[in-house]
Order: structure tokens, then C-alpha cells, then sequence
């Protein structure tokens, strides 16, 4: 199961840019919108706008090896 390292290019909602996010996938490329906003639940954003950014094309996306 590959793990993505997601960084915030802006403030989106509560978190602010910079923010780093590890987010695991069953996807190969970039983790979809569900499994990141399951993280960003996990980690206390659970406000709808914060919530409206979990697509992964709103964040840098790197793998981790």
C-alpha cells in the first residue's frame, strides 16, 4: 500500500500553508478524495470548507518509498 506525503501550496480553510499530511492509498499516483479526507477527519478538520479541499489535485502530492 503506497503512502502519500501531502503539502498544502496555500491556506485552504483551517489548515494553513505548509501543512504536511501522510496520507495512505490504495492507488498508485495520488491518493483519492475519500482516503485524504478520512485523514483530515482524523487529524480534527472537520469543518466543510477544510473538507472541500481533499481532492489530491489541490495539494503537492509526493510518494514516500
Amino acid at each position: 500500500m503506497p503512502t502519500y506525503k501531502l503539502t498544502a501550496p496555500r491556506n485552504m480553510g483551517k489548515i494553513t500553508k505548509g501543512y504536511i499530511l501522510q496520507v495512505p492509498s490504495r492507488r498508485n499516483g495520488s491518493p483519492n478524495a475519500q482516503e485524504v479526507e478520512t485523514v483530515l477527519k482524523a487529524l480534527g478538520f472537520t469543518d466543510r470548507q477544510t473538507l472541500s479541499y481533499a481532492s489530491s489535485g489541490n495539494w503537492k502530492v509526493e510518494e514516500l518509498k
